[in-house]
């Protein structure tokens, strides 16, 4: 998507105006024009229009266009506007495509040493391309009309109690390749063999009623109450929550995984200073608690936000907790990530 600026003479002087108090940009000519941050849809687009909006155009009285669009579509779009404007300023990524972000040169290093925030985010989500502002766990949802007990460990998906009630989500969704690696982890597999991982779902399939071809689908499946046991995300759970789904979610007691939720200074932006203190609000404390309550329930990487609600209910009770969430390998996982999603349609969608 290219953009074109459009900027009013008052929108100028007032860029101008707060950006040069501050002292941090060159004289406001060299900006090229409001600011464009990529956000993921559902939730994120949400907590991103609602508070993280206000809470920056409240400290520099910048304006901020939100484009929502996929983690692989902002790689796309990046990757075909090398040499000219990219399309947005600040990228947002799940850990996946921070690799290949990093790998084709896409963004650039966050400048630590000017930060407020930075130190305060836990260790595990300081990251010199960008800092860590959330994270996905993956975990066992489950529908309470329906299982009076909750499950406990991923085997109970395969309990027969189960059959014809259990759902899944394809390969090219982020929870369904974290699903199957976790899986295949707890079945023995390496990241060099994923046999025992799809073993086990070929012995799992006469118990499922429905694989989603994608979140969007997997959230139907759920709403039309078709399945009543699946692997999904913290997030994603308390989403249908918040519309009157009747779904909860458990971590098994193998422990909780998941993966990172990170924003990025793009290169080639000449907005990079607006880029920053948009990133810069996003991981303030303040902006974090906010986005924690409910109907966000965005989980916070600032150490300083005391936890609450859903998060402590069933996830973690101390930040301290969240820093020891066990991560995936995604440099072993992304190059094979064609071909599980390939073995996965032949083999058990088929």
């Amino acid at each position: 998507m290219n953009r074109t600026p459009q900027v009013t003479r008052r929108e100028w002087l007032a860029a101008a105006a707060a950006l040069g108090s501050a002292g941090c940009l060159p004289p406001a000519f060299g900006q090229s024009g409001p600011l464009v941050a990529a956000t993921f849809p559902g939730t994120w687009s949400e907590a991103h229009r609602n508070i993280l909006k206000p809470a920056f155009t409240k400290a520099t009285g910048a304006s901020v266009t939100q484009s929502i669009i996929l983690g692989t579509d902002q790689i796309s779009r990046l990757v075909a506007a090398k040499g000219s404007q990219p399309p947005f300023d600040v990228a947002i990524f799940d850990s996946p495509q921070v690799l290949d972000a990093v790998k084709q040169g896409l963004i650039t290093e966050y400048p630590v040493a000017k930060s407020a925030h930075f130190k305060d985010l836990l260790p595990p989500f300081q990251n010199k391309w960008g800092p860590t502002v959330s994270m996905q766990v993956i975990g066992i949802g489950y529908n309470p009309k329906k299982i009076k007990t909750p499950p406990t460990k991923w085997s109970d998906l395969w309990d027969p109690k189960y059959k014809g009630r259990v759902g899944l989500t394809a390969l090219n969704s982020q929870l369904g390749i974290a699903f199957i690696a976790e899986l295949n982890r707890i079945q023995g597999g390496t990241n060099q063999n994923f046999d025992p991982a799809f073993k086990a779902l070929r012995e799992l399939l006469p118990s499922v009623n429905a694989i989603g071809a994608n979140l969007g689908a997997y959230a139907t499946l759920w709403q039309q109450e078709q399945i009543d046991i699946a692997p999904y995300n913290f997030n994603f759970v308390q989403t249908l929550k918040a519309k009157g789904v009747p779904v909860e979610f458990v971590i098994p007691e193998t422990g909780p995984a998941g993966w990172d939720t990170s924003l990025h200074l793009v290169a080639g932006s000449t907005n990079a200073d607006l880029a920053f203190k948009y990133i810069e609000s996003h991981i303030d404390p303040v902006v974090q608690a906010e986005m924690m309550k409910a109907p966000y329930n965005v989980i916070p990487s600032n150490g300083k936000v005391p936890l609450s609600g859903a998060i402590t209910d069933s996830l973690a009770k101390t930040a301290a907790d969240l820093g020891k969430i066990r991560a995936f390998d995604w440099a072993q996982l992304n190059p094979q990530r064609g071909a599980l999603i390939e073995r996965f349609n032949r083999e058990i969608r088929t």
